[in-house]
């Protein structure tokens, strides 16, 4: 087994942890103290790199419902281009799996230097790191130690994500449902041997991966991209549902691949099903993963996995899991890469 699948296969004991964390009172203290700031900030930014940027997405979708807007800015462009949105009454979320990306790093750095002085949320899995020193509110992922392709620290920033959600509705979240997500996991997991398959042929010999979503989900989606990229070595890239009919269309024929991540309740679902269609009329490929395997009649060229989940608002945790398993396993035997290793870089990038 693969350092990566073994980290993988830590995704419940991962979720368990940071239940357990945040059903204590320093946990619960953080939620609170978030969900206070978020309203009565001036502004709200949320900012990260990489999957941590894909998060300040999901984020900035759970805080609308609240009505509070909030700007997304991947940290490279916030360090470099526009720091001045950020003033003493700005919220800023900097989300950091280690704590220490160059740029997340940078941009408080700088506000410091400016005489700034916005009250800084930080979600990190590494408390003790610059970023996580630097917070004003705190909010630990309970991951544990991770090397490879983001898996574990993903999931569970999303996990927290959804708990400001729910603080912001004056609501914590039952132990049964973080107990049955992991469950769902555990049994996503250990049903891989029949599920592989199908996966496989579906990616088949596909030089090139669409993932496609909509809502939280996106971050799930851009996450998969990500997760390709670094762990097959393929070209792949995420976009909204909508926004691929709006040219990209034109890629579909003999050959193309999209994965598409969809909860069959999800509001546009419909649409969804439709554009999948299309992708199976012009010649293409579809590996859709939805909360259940009926999501969607059968279609040449069409592969359901199932990736059922406690509360819709988790389809992004659960739908992923098939994702990784597809591409650990895709990346192994298909195209013989040990995925998640880094040959060209580091898991935590320290220069600009």
């Amino acid at each position: 087994m693969t350092q990566f699948l073994q980290e993988i296969f830590g995704q419940p004991r991962a979720v368990r942890d940071t239940a357990l964390y945040y059903a204590a009172e320093g946990g619960r203290e953080a939620l609170e103290a978030f969900a206070e700031a978020a309203r009565r900030a001036g502004r709200v930014v949320a900012t990260g790199m990489g999957s941590s940027y894909f998060l300040s997405g999901a984020l900035q979708t759970f805080l609308s419902r609240h009505g509070i807007a909030v700007t997304v800015v991947n940290a490279g462009e916030l360090l470099h281009y526009q720091l001045d949105v950020i003033t003493d009454d700005t919220l800023l979320v900097a989300i950091s799996q280690s704590g220490e990306s160059y740029e997340t790093v940078n941009v408080v750095r700088q506000l410091d230097s400016r005489g700034r002085h916005p009250q800084l949320a930080v979600i990190t899995n590494e408390p003790a790191s610059t970023l996580g020193r630097r917070a004003d509110i705190l909010l630990p992922t309970v991951a544990g130690v991770e090397e490879k392709t983001s898996t574990k620290t993903f999931i569970t920033g999303f996990q927290v994500l959804y708990m400001i959600e729910r603080a912001m509705s004056g609501c914590s979240v039952p132990a049964d449902v973080w107990d049955r997500l992991a469950a769902e996991i555990d049994t996503t997991l250990n049903q891989r041997d029949n599920t592989l398959p199908g996966m496989l042929r579906a990616l088949g010999s596909a030089s090139y991966i669409q993932f496609i979503a909509r809502g939280t989900a996106m971050a799930s989606a851009s996450q998969s991209a990500l997760m390709s990229m670094e762990a097959s070595h393929t070209p792949s890239q995420a976009l909204a549902g909508g926004e691929f009919r709006h040219g990209p269309l034109e890629m579909v024929g003999a050959g193309f691949t999209a994965v598409v991540l969809a909860h069959s309740a999800a509001p546009t679902f419909e649409q969804t099903r439709k554009l999948i269609g299309d992708i199976l009329r012009f010649g293409g490929r579809v590996l859709l993963v939805s909360d259940r395997e009926d999501a969607m009649a059968s279609a040449d060229g069409l592969t359901i996995v199932a990736a059922p989940t406690p509360d819709a608002e988790l389809f992004p945790v659960t739908a992923i899991i098939p994702v990784q398993l597809a591409i650990e396993a895709w990346a192994r035997e298909s195209k013989g890469i040990t995925p998640g290793e880094f040959t060209h870089g580091l898991k935590v990038t320290a220069i600009e």
